[in-house]
């Protein structure tokens, strides 16, 4: 039954529609209000999300970093030297803490097609290849979580220009 239907004095039955009408508006205004809360809410967990996950991937380039400086270590030691197994051990220990957070070496051999998506070229020389082919890995690359943390520095061969 609605208000018009209802036998109510005139003045009251239009009091009672606009009292419905603004509780109608009051109702539409608290369902707008609390869409937009939830919208505000979401929206900031996915900013923290992403400020989270922009953190722990500087932290994991950094910690990268650390293993080169290792693995430069090691490669300038030589069999003798004292200090060569406890780096040694050091950067295995740093590369599994990596490995278990879901930071992975970017597995790379030479004659494998380059990639500029997960390398990044330092060196370009032209030599018999049909197609862009890595020649050497200069420096390792990672991934975190499926992404390229860092590319993989590689030195490069390239087919020879064809110059007419």
């Amino acid at each position: 039954m609605s208000v018009e239907e209802t036998s109510l004095p005139e003045g009251v039955q239009a009091e009672l529609t606009a009292v419905l009408r603004e509780n109608a508006e009051l109702k539409d205004k608290y369902l707008r209000a609390a869409a937009s809360i939830e919208n505000a809410r979401k929206q900031a967990e996915r900013v923290a999300a992403a400020r989270t996950q922009n953190r722990l991937q500087d932290l994991y380039l950094r910690l990268v970093e650390v293993v080169d400086n290792l693995e430069r270590a090691l490669a300038y030691s030589d069999d003798e030297d004292p200090l060569a197994p406890g780096v040694r051990a050091t950067r295995e220990q740093l590369l599994d803490v990596l490995r278990r957070e879901g930071v992975t070496p970017i597995e790379l051999a030479p004659g494998a097609p380059f990639d500029p998506e997960a390398q990044e070229a330092v060196e370009t020389r032209e030599g018999p290849v049909p197609e862009p082919t890595v020649a050497a890995v200069r420096q390792p690359g990672y991934t975190f979580e499926g992404r390229v943390l860092r590319p993989t520095r590689v030195a490069v061969v390239r087919p020879p220009r064809n110059e007419a």
